[in-house]
């Protein structure tokens, strides 16, 4: 098996918007358009949102975003190829899309996903993630669940 790499990604990439187009289709067919909040590519860019890339040799298997919001940050884009689902991928992306959101002084962190996203909620709760009943400006539909996990404070030397 290829060893996994991961690394900073622009959500321009081709790679990354075949993997964005992947979520986007699975997300409205089981939600709707209308009920889905996916940040578009232009989004993302605009937002200065921290992309991480996992890659199986040249081919992107996942992805994974965290924008700050000010006083927190929130994930975004996580998507794992099915061919590589089970093999801690997500894991490690969402550590170190933690890890660059303490970076930034962030000590919350949040996320939002959908009821039908089972596997996701496991993942979530598994990597010390709560769920809470709101947070943004998401609307209230009963198709998202709202997860919060606290970060400690990084060290900041001086």
């Amino acid at each position: 098996m290829t060893p996994i790499t991961i690394t900073t990604v622009s959500p321009a990439d081709e790679q990354v918007q075949t993997l964005i187009a992947k979520l986007d289709a699975f997300q409205i067919e089981l939600y709707g358009r209308e009920n889905c909040h996916l940040d578009s590519i232009e989004v993302l860019l605009k937002s200065g949102a921290h992309m991480l890339g996992a890659y199986s040799g040249p081919q992107l298997v996942g992805i994974g975003a965290v924008k700050i919001m000010g006083d927190y940050a929130e994930i975004k884009r996580m998507y794992v190829e099915e061919s590589h689902r089970g093999m801690g991928i997500a894991e490690n992306i969402l550590s170190k899309l933690e890890a660059y959101a303490q970076e930034q002084g962030m000590t919350q962190l949040y996320l939002e996903t959908g009821v039908y996203h089972t596997a996701a909620q496991q993942l979530y709760r598994k990597l010390g993630y709560t769920v809470v009943e709101h947070f943004g400006d998401y609307p209230i539909t009963g198709l998202s669940v709202f997860y919060e996990k606290k970060l400690d404070k990084p060290y900041l030397p001086g």
